[in-house]
Order: structure tokens, then C-alpha cells, then sequence
């Protein structure tokens, strides 16, 4: 697996006693976009965008290699900026031209970073940070197991906000639903049902972190067709199946013990371009932690599309201080 850093940033120095301990900031600014391997996207009017609202961190989909991203933050004008990219090498083996990767975006510094994989044996041998195997955790039921995706996800940290950004581009159904998105919808729920397990054990060792997931889930929550809280739930053939995919519910509904995640941008409306789809979001922001807690104000826009086929999604938390 090989993952890149591309950083461009100005050298800090500072004496032990001058330097202050981290703290976290009273308010913060979150974007994803789904930026469809920036064909035909305003990059220029992203960046303008993106310094309009001074994010503390954008996390983008559907991006495809390293001189994407290095064009992406040169022409949004935010080439000061750290950025890390995935590489999910097992999605490129027979088709390069359907890579999809993910990649996280802050004006603060960054430190650890690793990437979660389903298929660490397709990995390249160069390496730039630590990687580890996705694991299907044991409260997922056994017979969808197999089914792991394509795509796990990217993770971040920001010590001096104390915020771990999970960045996640999950199966798409392709159009279908019921029986037909079935197997789909494994593979969305493995994968945050992996990540959910990740941080309920990273926030027992670090109470005083918070955590982002962020990213394109391909379900929507308010899509009550597909959208249940019942890890059991099969489809059966001759039967309409409702209900089947438990991906929200897994970050959200209590499904793992000690986890329930707040969605930032459930009630945006469709962040889909297309309108055959939900009015609900198919891109978002999920937090939990000590920061989020004491939070008092939530601002949540959908902005434009920027020429892609998802229009970016944008959130801000705060508190009254």
C-alpha cells in the first residue's frame, strides 16, 4: 500500500516554555465532496469557496492519484495546505481507470496517519505510514463476513485540535435496492462497522479526543426504504425487502456498544446531483467526543457542486465562547 504525503508548509520553531500545550478550538469547519475524479469540476471556484469558509479540514472522494490532489490544492490556491491521499490498490488491479481514492485536506498540521484495508496483500511494497488490515468485527453476522468491499478508509489526526478524521467512500448500489443491493450493503456496513469498533476501543484509551467520519456512505439516512437498525435483517427473493442496511444505524443507533455518533447533516436534502435520488444526503459528517459534546451551534449548508455530480457539503460546529 502506498500512501502519499504532500505537504507544503512553513517551518515552526519554538522554545519548550513558549510553546503551549494543544487545546481545542471553540469552533470547526468541516467539508466533504464527492469530487467524480475531477472531470470537468471548477477547481477555482472550489478554492474560492474554501477560503471564503476557512475550513479546519475537506475531505474529498473519487480522486485518483497524487498529481490529482497536487493539481487540486495548486488550483483552489491552497497549496500551503497538508493533504494525505488513500491508495486502495485492490480497485486498480483491473481497471486503473475506476481507482477511486479518498483524500484529507487541513491548514493545521497533521500527525498519524494510517490507512485501513481490506486487501493488504495487493498493496505496493513502498510504504509512508502505518497501514493496517481492515477486520470485519464479531458483532457482524457471520455470513457477510466475506464480503468487505473495495475501500476502507483514510485516518488522520490533528493534535492540536485533539480530532481524528476518518475519511470514507463506501459501495455504491448502482441504482438498485432491495434484493439487488443486498450485498451492497454488506459491504458498506462491514466497513463502518470496522471503523465504529476502531473508535469506540481508540476513545477509551484517549477520552479527551473527538472523532469525524466523513465522506460519500452511498445511502442516504433518510432513504426509510433501505435504512434499518437490524444487523440480522435478511432479503428474501420472492419477498420486497425493506429496511436491509444497517450503515447509519451502526455509527448512530447504539448497534455498537458505546458508540453513538451525532449525523452533522441530516436534513440537507440530496447531496446527490441527480434528483431520481433520496432528498437526503448521501454525504455525510458524523462526530462524536468530548468537543462535540459541548457544542452549542450546528451551521449546515449544502453549497454548489463545483461541476461535479455530488454538490459539497459543509458543516460548522461551535460553542457560545
Amino acid at each position: 500500500m502506498k500512501i502519499w504525503r504532500i505537504c507544503v508548509c512553513a517551518a515552526l520553531t519554538c522554545s519548550l516554555l513558549a510553546c503551549a500545550s494543544p487545546v481545542q478550538s471553540a469552533s470547526l469547519t468541516v467539508i466533504t465532496w464527492n469530487a467524480a475524479r475531477l472531470e470537468g469540476t471548477d477547481l477555482e471556484g472550489f478554492g474560492k469557496y474554501v477560503r471564503k469558509i476557512k475550513p479546519d479540514v475537506v475531505v474529498l472522494q473519487e480522486l485518483l492519484d497524487k498529481k490529482q490532489v497536487e493539481r487540486l490544492i495548486q488550483q483552489a490556491g491552497i497549496s500551503h495546505w497538508n493533504a494525505r491521499l488513500s491508495n486502495f490498490s485492490k480497485d486498480s488491479i483491473k481497471k486503473p481507470s475506476k481507482k477511486l481514492e479518498v483524500a484529507i485536506l487541513s491548514p493545521h498540521e497533521i500527525g498519524t496517519v494510517f490507512e485501513a484495508d481490506p486487501y493488504m496483500d495487493a498493496d505496493t511494497k513502498e510504504m509512508h505510514v502505518r497501514e493496517v488490515e481492515l477486520r470485519v468485527p464479531l458483532f457482524v453476522p457471520k455470513d457477510q463476513h466475506r464480503n468487505k468491499g473495495l475501500r476502507g478508509w483514510l485516518w488522520v489526526e490533528i493534535p492540536t485540535l485533539k480530532i481524528a478524521v476518518a475519511a470514507i467512500h463506501l459501495k455504491s448500489a448502482g441504482g438498485e435496492n432491495g434484493k439487488r443491493d443486498e450485498l451492497n450493503s454488506f459491504k458498506r456496513e462491514n466497513v463502518v462497522a470496522a471503523l465504529a469498533d476502531k473508535i469506540v476501543n481508540d476513545s477509551r484509551k484517549r477520552k479527551e479526543w473527538s472523532y469525524l467520519v466523513a465522506g460519500d456512505f452511498n445511502v442516504a439516512p433518510g432513504d426509510v426504504n433501505k435504512v434499518g437498525v437490524d444487523l440480522d435483517l435478511r432479503c428474501k427473493a420472492q419477498d420486497q425487502c425493506l429496511q436491509y442496511d444497517q450503515t447509519h444505524a451502526i455509527l448512530s443507533s447504539g448497534l455498537v456498544q458505546g458508540l453513538a455518533m451525532r449525523n452533522l447533516t441530516v436534513g440537507l436534502g440530496r447531496s446527490f446531483v441527480d434528483p431520481q435520488y433520496a432528498a437526503s444526503p448521501i454525504d455525510n459528517i458524523y462526530a462524536t467526543g468530548p468537543f462535540f459534546d459541548e457544542t452549542s451551534k450546528l451551521i449546515a449548508e449544502r453549497s454548489a457542486a463545483f461541476g461535479s455530480d455530488h454538490y459539497a457539503i459543509r458543516v460548522t460546529v461551535g460553542t457560545e465562547k
